[in-house]
């Protein structure tokens, strides 16, 4: 009996431990794909300043989560994702509206690729 209390404990585990990474991978490429859609709005209204600000804080709350999404997400997608934030605030300027917004959709398609690795192992 002790075995398959065992079984049926370590199973109830997993099972919680993959909702936990559902849910933190899944809010965390939400709210970066939402930060990215703010700053197209912010530099398509002209407001540049503004758009640095929110790369500013989509990438350091993004460096906050990396430890824990390394948990789920292999290290190196992650590496690149964090590559490509970093030199987003390159672009927040007036001359280059159309390579931000060419990044922007860059960033939003390894996002989504990284939501099929993902939750297609699921």
């Amino acid at each position: 009996m002790s075995r398959l209390r065992a079984a049926a404990l370590i199973l109830a585990a997993l099972f919680l431990l993959t909702l936990i990474g559902q849910r933190l991978v899944s809010g965390s490429l939400d709210s970066l794909e939402a930060g990215l859609t703010q700053v197209e709005k912010l530099c398509a209204d002209g407001s540049y300043q503004a758009a640095k600000a929110q790369i500013g804080s989509i990438t350091q709350a993004y460096q906050k989560q990396q430890a824990v999404l390394a948990l789920f997400i292999r290290r190196d997608k992650l590496s690149e994702l964090e590559n490509a934030l970093c030199g987003l605030s390159a672009y927040a300027h007036p001359d280059y509206l159309q390579d931000l917004l060419c990044e922007t959709g860059k960033l939003k398609a390894q996002l989504n690729g990284i939501r099929r690795l993902f939750f297609g192992l699921l």
